[in-house]
């Protein structure tokens, strides 16, 4: 007999510091399908849609697609955007009755309905689905694990990698859970273990100590009766008690104290490393410098703004590294990317090839003040390309009405919508290649090395403004259960 399996994705990072609002027009503009829309759309991508939908074919299921909601990482979202997505998905799982749910989701969702907005998802399709309906989701490294979505799910299944290359990968170890559920095989149920740790992003890279031991130890604990074993270091840019540092682990309940004997030994080790999480940045003076004397024989040299990362919520229109660029007269820079549309809409109506004047950058956040330039319009278009590097690779991503201005030797991308620029298509999309520039400058916090690294001669993290700060003391925590380190020292 065919297992009818509906999927959906509804996915948020939430910065309770960002003054922008997620409401349905951000899922609008980033990624937001519905229905029979969804399966061409994912089919074959590096994402969790595309890893459910692998396994699902290998399975003969039959897939109820039902929503796909995702929005770039911001403000708190909007309780009519997220009930007009769960009331869609469960109306799916009330018509059609499934044998099992799947689910993307992001874990640091916040919302106006309910702060633990991922919990809130878990609870309503567990409320229409019932309790003996298996309940499985994917989650991000970054997901701040409530009890709450402990005790609605079945599953809950964690990114390794950050940049994050294995999201498909994931989605596959999810699906493949689901299945052996599904066969009688697996009687699954989740053990988490946690630790007083809140680390910024730049910190959980998968690829340096402490998180690269930390995961091959989950990887080991892994086995035909515990299909998974993730290491989440949290979000620190949402100010949500469950914030911080947890090991979870999805187990046949004839091992759970073994598993939970497992991520209890992983999390202790983390706490024990505890300033293995602290680092040091490149200060923008220093990184200015640098920028005026490469020589770029060995590729280019990538500046990361890792504080303007609008994969974290930052708003991407942070002036301090540009600014400080242009004022020292650096040339060969190419800038992905300043939030910005009405510089666009200028330079839309100036035309390509003609010089316009605007005040770039500096609108939103306390991230620097608006440069005043006069740009020269290279190109102008609709800012859509599909990323063909290692992460999310085949996914479809726009900033929307997009401009390059011409400042002084420097190339900015000025894009009408926040997308983080971790692919090398953003400045091929743009008519830039990115091999070819002095110099890079990348509004990314992490995620640009999987596929940038190898092109650049060397990378510099650099410390400017930004919501996305490693310094944690630069934000005002209220709700963030304590003690937690770095927010209170040893």
């Amino acid at each position: 007999m065919t297992d009818t399996v509906l999927v959906a994705r509804i996915k948020h990072e939430t910065n309770t510091f960002s003054s922008l609002s997620t409401g349905r027009e951000a899922f609008e503009s980033t990624s937001l399908f519905f229905d029979e829309e969804i399966v061409p759309e994912f089919r074959g991508t590096n994402t969790d849609l595309g890893g459910f939908l692998r396994v699902a074919a290998e399975e003969e299921w039959d897939v109820v697609p039902t929503v796909a909601a995702n929005a770039t990482p911001g403000g708190v979202v909007t309780a009519d955007a997220l009930d007009a997505f769960v009331e869609r998905l469960c109306s799916g799982i009330e018509e059609h009755d499934p044998d099992a749910v799947l689910l993307g989701l992001h874990g640091a969702m916040v919302s106006e309905r309910d702060r633990d907005g991922d919990g809130y998802i878990l609870e309503r399709v567990r409320e229409s689905a019932g309790e003996d309906v298996p309940v499985m989701a994917t989650l991000d490294l970054h997901a701040n694990v409530s009890e709450r979505m402990v005790a609605r799910a079945d599953g809950l299944f964690g990114y390794d990698t950050y940049p994050h290359v294995d999201i498909g990968d994931t989605g596959e170890t999810a699906a493949r859970a689901m299945a052996a559920t599904l066969n009688g095989e697996l009687d699954p149920t989740i053990v988490v273990e946690r630790a007083p740790l809140l680390p910024p992003l730049p910190v959980l890279q998968t690829a340096d100590e402490p998180m690269a031991s930390l995961l091959d130890a989950a990887g080991d604990a892994e086995s035909d009766l515990t299909p998974d074993v993730s290491v989440f270091g949290g979000f620190a840019y949402a100010d949500v008690p469950e914030a911080g540092f947890s090991v979870l682990g999805v187990t046949d309940a004839s091992v759970a104290d073994e598993t939970r004997a497992a991520c209890a030994a992983i999390a202790a080790d983390a706490d024990d490393r505890r300033r293995e999480f602290d680092r040091t940045y490149t200060g923008v003076a220093d990184a200015v410098e640098e920028a005026g004397e490469w020589g770029g024989g060995d590729g280019p040299l990538l500046l990361a703004d890792i504080a303007d990362n609008p994969g974290g919520g930052s708003a991407e229109d942070g002036t301090v590294l540009l600014n400080a660029l242009l004022e020292a007269g650096v040339e060969g820079v190419a800038v992905a990317a300043i939030y910005d549309p009405a510089a666009v809409d200028a330079a839309i109506e100036a035309g390509v090839g003609e010089s316009v004047a605007v005040e770039l950058g500096g609108h939103i956040e306390d991230n620097g003040d608006p440069i005043p330039v006069d740009a020269y319009v290279r190109s102008i278009s609709d800012g859509t390309y599909r990323n063909q590097g290692p992460m999310s690779t085949g996914l479809q991503v726009s900033f929307e009405r997009t401009a390059v201005l011409e400042v002084d030797g420097i190339d900015v991308i000025v894009g009408s919508h926040r997308q983080q620029p971790y692919d090398p298509e953003v400045f091929r999309s743009q008519g830039i290649t990115p091999e070819r520039q002095r110099v890079l400058v990348l509004k990314s916090t992490v995620h640009y090395r999987a596929a940038f690294e190898p092109i650049a001669g060397a990378v510099r993290e650099v410390s400017a403004p930004g919501l996305c700060s490693p310094d944690l003391s630069s934000f005002s925590y209220e709700h963030v259960q304590r003690p937690k380190y770095p927010l209170d020292g040893e």
